[in-house]
């Protein structure tokens, strides 16, 4: 199976289930992923926190309005833009505090009133390493940061001609912008979902993205401009008529 391509989800465990039956049993026993997919735990790290935003509690009947709003506002969001309702919803949230709960980020408290839940901690837990695995952060990586940092900067500058030039290939060709390009890199596409029609509607966008782009995401980002360049096929340029080959002449 390509490495793009995802198994097919099963959603069966929704079956005649109510919307409050599904948010209770997914923070209890998540439905979607493992502990040890140690990326997906991140993603799910990294929704909590844009749950919670400002708050440290958010009670449980606020949690899915709170995912809702955060969904609805950021395009980088997971599930932006997609139209997620009923039990499918609530299985959603509840696998958000499910995990969180798991990774010891978020912690049940008792309040007046009912349930609630407290964000102990912001800062992430994992880090992509060079090669693109995911990794606990322990005191050891911390200390290597600033230098991974240094070297990822480095390397998105020197590719700087090379994607400079293929895009202006595909603005050149009149090149469709992919929508896959908007799941892939939400942090910097995100924003057009809607807008862009062409590349060449985005195409200062485009030709900085990978500045901001992990390392292997680099790499693969140049690969893909690499390939969608070579299926366009660049007009030709359009033949100059003489008289204007005449007057051309006459400035020389």
């Amino acid at each position: 199976m390509p490495w793009y391509r995802q198994p097919k989800a099963d959603y069966g465990h929704l079956k005649d289930r109510t919307e409050e039956e599904a948010l209770k049993r997914a923070i209890a026993y998540p439905t979607y992923g493992e502990i040890h997919q140690l990326g997906l735990m991140a993603q799910f790290h990294a929704r909590a926190v844009a749950m919670w935003g400002d708050a440290d509690v958010l009670r449980y009947e606020d949690l899915v309005a709170a995912h809702e709003r955060v969904r609805a506002a950021d395009p980088t969001f997971f599930g932006h833009g997609r139209n997620w309702v009923g039990a499918f919803l609530h299985d959603v949230v509840g696998n958000v505090v499910g995990h969180g709960l798991s990774l010891g980020v978020l912690e049940e408290i008792s309040i007046t009133g009912g349930r609630a839940f407290r964000l102990v901690r912001r800062e992430p837990l994992f880090e992509r390493t060079g090669s693109g695995s995911w990794r606990r952060i322990v005191e050891g990586s911390k200390r290597g940061a600033a230098q991974r940092e240094a070297y990822r900067v480095r390397h998105a500058a020197s590719l700087d001609e090379k994607v400079r030039e293929l895009v202006g290939r595909l603005c050149a060709g009149g090149a469709a912008f992919p929508d896959g390009w908007l799941t892939r890199y939400p942090e910097q596409f995100g924003k057009l979902r809607g807008l862009a029609v062409l590349v060449s509607d985005a195409r200062t966008t485009v030709e900085t993205a990978h500045h901001g782009m992990h390392l292997v995401d680099q790499k693969w980002w140049v690969r893909g401009l690499g390939d969608l360049a070579r299926n366009v096929r660049t007009a030709p340029a359009a033949a100059v008529p003489d008289e204007d080959l005449e007057s051309l002449g006459s400035l020389t």
